[in-house]
């Protein structure tokens, strides 16, 4: 039976579960980024979730489905999409890059025009899963609503997140990261697309 230690596991729209010593797979959202049909499909897949057991394969499947509803929608690129400009990207992996300095590495990351995949590692910190994130928000969405001028809620209040179990699921993982700018037809390769970070590519080189 696979050994991990729960740090902390909490709900808020979604779940959420922090284990330590493992790699957690991270996907934020700008606020406003979905349409009100895809919002009333999640809800009915969460409301669904909070029913079955976390460590149970069902819940593993909903959890997938809800992750790949969402990122259906968001790869077609409706409603607020800041990340079109050069500028707030750069700004957003800027402040990806200041959670390294807190002591969460980094692993893989890509910014999306309306939202953002992280794949994230504790180091040595005292923040929590839920601080380190937390804390990326609110820098970002301050530097970048200073930059855009303006003053409205730039993230949605809630996020998916996910920790890694295997070296397979890690290995997905990275390659989705990766592949999702070329998916959404952003680039046609993934090492050509310019707004990511890929650590294990810098290992390699």
């Amino acid at each position: 039976m696979e050994r991990y230690t729960t740090r902390d596991r909490w709900r808020s729209r979604l779940p959420h579960w922090e284990v330590e010593g493992h790699w957690h797979f991270v996907t934020i959202r700008c606020q406003g980024s979905l349409p009100e049909a895809a919002k009333r499909r999640l809800q009915e897949i969460n409301r669904t979730l909070q029913s079955i057991e976390a460590q149970s394969e069902a819940f593993y499947q909903l959890q997938r489905r809800y992750f790949l509803t969402t990122e259906k929608y968001l790869d077609a690129g409706s409603g607020f999409a800041p990340f079109t400009q050069p500028r707030p990207n750069q700004l957003c992996l800027e402040a990806m890059i200041a959670m390294e300095k807190e002591g969460w590495l980094v692993g893989e990351a890509t910014v999306m025009p309306n939202h953002v995949h992280l794949l994230i590692l504790e180091q040595d910190t005292g923040f929590s899963l839920k601080q380190i994130v937390e804390r990326f928000k609110g820098r970002s969405a301050r530097w970048i609503n200073q930059a855009l001028g303006r003053s409205e809620r730039f993230w949605q209040q809630d996020w998916f997140d996910r920790w890694i179990r295997n070296e397979g699921e890690l290995a997905k993982t990275i390659a989705y990261i990766r592949n999702n700018p070329v998916k959404a037809k952003l680039a046609s390769d993934w090492k050509a697309y310019q707004w990511r970070i890929s650590h294990e590519e810098e290992r390699n080189t």
